[in-house]
């Protein structure tokens, strides 16, 4: 079907590149038409772009998520992340990333609470992700001496020459510098590898992705926290490790990936979802559906996508809530978490192919007519 309103996209996969077996899944293109009398909206029938609209009007005044506890700069980066995934909201998703330039100081760990003196690892993984999907410098994100994305993620992974001092058994990891702890985790290292992927032509050092490998379970899944005891499976964890190893590329990252993904096959719940936290909800189904994707799993993602669906609002709900994907059936959660995690699994685009290129400015509505 034709879409004469919007600039059409490819979406690149990266298991096109990887597994040559692999069939890439058809993304059939939506029919969006202008809303008559406004001109930065637009009609859809399309659930990833009515979810992205739905996020990208989340957006504060100063272009920002705003919780309970002021802004999310973290969540604010996932917003953008999944405006680029759907391809609409350039404006939104643009302006969003200048806010976050102007905070890179604030996300990254340069507080009182730190005595201005903490780094951590996630938070300059995700913004090298913002980074790159926006096609923004990653060596002068915003205008403080933490502008220089990978350096400064680069300074973080122990073993390098700042980070001597790591235990032996950490070489590799993407370490935090802070007075509270070090709670950098499994999807801090998989953002970091994607995002040195995506933006550096030598990309994660080896022993930064040895590391993510040897924390692998036994059984293929990933445990959320790193250098620990035993093996947590988490589906979150391993989601993002499977889409980080698959964009590295070699046959050892490939094949742990294909084994992270079969994990996740297998405990895929009957009705498509996947459980986290205790329960079924669509943060993990998301990022488990994007994973599955990834290795050409494509009707288990068709799968969990079709869960994901059933939890979106739909025309029968209230207008402004419309495209808003609820966390689960009977808990509660975050929407906008949710939402902001489900909807590239929806657009069926992975991580490491996130891109703005092409986007439509303006942000959808679900068409109810």
């Amino acid at each position: 079907m034709s879409e004469p309103n919007r600039t059409p996209r490819t979406r690149r996969r990266t298991t096109s590149r990887l597994l040559a077996a692999v069939v890439a899944a058809v993304v059939v293109p939506a029919t969006i038409v202008g809303t008559p009398g406004t001109a930065n909206a637009l009609s859809t029938r399309n659930r990833a772009d009515a979810g992205a609209g739905w996020l990208g009007r989340q957006l504060s005044a100063d272009h920002l998520v705003v919780g309970a506890f002021g802004p999310d700069y973290g969540l604010t980066a996932d917003v953008v992340l999944a405006l680029d995934s759907a391809g609409v909201g350039k404006v939104a998703a643009r302006k969003a990333t200048k806010a976050l330039k102007r905070n890179v100081r604030a996300y990254t760990g340069d507080t009182a609470f730190e005595n201005h003196a903490g780094f951590y690892a996630g938070s300059f993984a995700k913004l090298l992700n913002v980074a790159a999907a926006q096609h923004a410098n990653p060596r002068h994100f915003g205008g403080s001496n933490r502008n220089n994305l990978i350096a400064t993620l680069r300074s973080l992974e122990c073993g390098s020459g700042s980070r001597a001092t790591c235990p032996a058994s950490d070489a590799g990891r993407f370490s935090d510098i802070s007075v509270a702890g070090d709670f950098s985790n499994t999807i801090g290292q998989s953002l970091a590898l994607i995002g040195l992927e995506r933006t550096t032509k030598k990309g994660p050092s080896k022993r930064s992705v040895i590391y993510l490998r040897h924390q692998q379970c036994a059984h293929g899944a990933f445990p959320l926290e790193l250098s620990t005891a035993g093996c947590t499976a988490s589906v979150d964890a391993t989601s993002f490790a499977v889409q980080a190893l698959l964009a590295h590329g070699t046959k050892k990252a490939t094949a742990a990936a294909l084994d992270g993904a079969a994990w996740l096959k297998r405990h895929q719940n009957g009705n498509g979802s996947f459980t986290g936290n205790g329960v079924a909800n669509t943060n993990s189904t998301g990022l488990a559906a994007q994973a599955l994707r990834a290795v050409g799993r494509d009707k288990a993602a068709d799968k969990a996508v079709k869960w994901i669906r059933s939890l979106q609002v739909k025309c029968g709900g209230q207008p402004a809530n419309r495209g808003k994907i609820r966390y689960a059936k009977t808990a509660s959660g975050d929407p906008v978490r949710a939402t902001s995690q489900a909807v590239p699994a929806l657009a069926a685009i992975g991580l490491a192919d996130i891109s703005n290129a092409g986007a439509d400015r303006r942000l959808p509505r679900l068409r109810c007519s």
